[in-house]
């Protein structure tokens, strides 16, 4: 009979916060009789304080958590699937009406959660405010993989993601009980995993196609194609009955737009010749559209939509627009508003068409606004510059290695010149998660 490798955690589920893949050990939970939700994860490195994290154990009735020697490995991870650089929850379906119910996110909180069986993946498209590593698997300058990014994430490794913890959307993970989602091109993005969702969302791309061929990254259109192939692999694992109900249930978000902009617009004079900003937005929301309807007629009936943040608040951006002032550039902030302000209607306009469906807006403009205004009031002391380097600039390849970061990144909003801190992210996810909650709870569109 293996042996408990936890003092302590004779009976519960163990709830494994960690990195990075250390050795060929696996662990199971044993003598389940069928019940077992998900068998196995890899071995994982950690600090000390993330050794202290992992054995702080939820307590249900169940089995013990046991080591399995290296001779059962490999017939466990071709049925299973090894998880790396992710949040995974051991647990049979006994424990599940608890973890189902019960906020299982890094503070602890005790707010009722929506259950596992309303919500059963969480399913990411967009650009850097949200991409969980696809950069590090292409050929484009624009990436994270590498310190001070990731300074604060679990085992201090950096992942792809543009901060210095965790994404908003990997917080939201937490909330829905679910591991963290695998970006698509990560090998181990196959098999089990996938089935509580993926992360499609690629750096530097925009709703714009266009934008995306400036840094040679992942446009919408590539991303959709992606969901796609999951769509068939997830059917393929779990069946038609299950598969379809992943797929029609699973909570979908779209977080892009700013590099249609920032990145695409105001640095493509020809672009600026054919279009007004006007016009521009028109542009954006058609796609919006074009997208959300596609997403609908694959299966998709969750839909969120994140709208546009405060663009002149950005810390490069008041840098490079703001002629000196230390202030929010105003005629960016009010390009952001005017999408944001027509988006509603496009969204009302599609909820009216698409029976059976949730199409929600998540408002990102109003927190990060909001807190640029009076950081003191939501728990920072910095608004204006980023935690990389000057924080004014700093972004992707310039903060590297050879760049000081700040200390204390839980004190910035912004974590480079132009993505917020893990922190900041932490407060977000929660803001947007007690708004969708409810709706993704009610009835749908009739």
């Amino acid at each position: 009979m293996p042996e408990p490798i936890w003092p302590g955690s004779d009976k519960g589920v163990l709830l494994y916060v960690g990195c990075f893949l250390q050795s060929q050990d696996s662990y199971q939970l044993p003598n389940t009789e069928g019940r077992l939700r998900l068998a196995s994860v890899t071995s994982l490195a950690c600090d000390p304080w993330m050794i202290k994290f992992m054995q702080r154990v939820v307590r249900l009735q169940g089995s013990s958590l046991t080591r399995y020697p290296e001779a059962k490995v490999e017939e466990m991870a071709n049925s299973v699937g090894f998880l790396a650089c992710c949040i995974v929850l051991l647990m049979s379906n006994a424990a599940t009406g608890v973890l189902g119910t019960r906020n299982l996110d890094l503070k602890g909180s005790k707010d009722q959660l929506l259950d596992r069986e309303v919500v059963p993946a969480l399913v990411v498209f967009g650009d850097s405010t949200v991409d969980a590593g696809n950069n590090n698997y292409i050929t484009t300058i624009v990436k994270a993989d590498f310190a001070p990014y990731g300074k604060n994430f679990m085992g201090h490794v950096p992942t792809g993601r543009f901060t210095d913890g965790l994404l908003v959307t990997d917080y939201i993970s937490l909330k829905l009980g679910i591991p963290l989602q695998l970006p698509y091109l990560s090998p181990a993005a196959h098999g089990e995993s996938i089935l509580t969702g993926v992360n499609f969302a690629s750096s530097a791309s925009g709703w714009f196609d266009n934008t995306a061929t400036h840094f040679n990254v992942v446009g919408l259109t590539k991303q959709f194609e992606w969901f796609k192939s999951w769509k068939a692999e997830v059917l393929s694992l779990a069946g038609p009955k299950r598969g379809n109900f992943i797929i029609s249930n699973a909570l979908y978000a779209f977080s892009t737009g700013s590099n249609d902009w920032v990145n695409n617009y105001y640095i493509n004079p020809p672009l600026m010749k054919k279009y007004t900003p006007q016009a521009y937005t028109t542009l954006l929301l058609g796609f919006v559209e074009q997208y959300t309807m596609e997403l609908y007629s694959l299966g998709g009936r969750n839909i969120a939509i994140l709208n546009l943040p405060p663009l002149g608040c950005l810390p490069a951006q008041i840098t490079l627009h703001g002629h000196g002032n230390q202030t929010c550039v105003q005629s960016l902030n009010d390009v952001a508003l005017g999408f944001n302000q027509q988006l509603p209607g496009v969204v009302d306009a599609m909820n009216k068409k698409t029976p059976g469906a949730r199409l929600i807006i998540l408002d990102i403009y109003n927190p990060i606004y909001n807190a640029w205004q009076d950081p003191q009031k939501f728990g920072f002391k910095y608004a204006r510059v980023g935690c990389c380097g000057t924080g004014d600039l700093e972004v992707s390849v310039l903060c590297n290695r050879a760049v000081p970061a700040c200390s204390n990144a839980d004190e910035h909003i912004f974590f480079d010149s132009f993505h917020p801190t893990g922190h900041f992210y932490s407060q977000l996810a929660d803001y947007m998660y007690s708004y969708a909650k409810p709706i993704l709870l009610a009835p749908p569109n009739p």
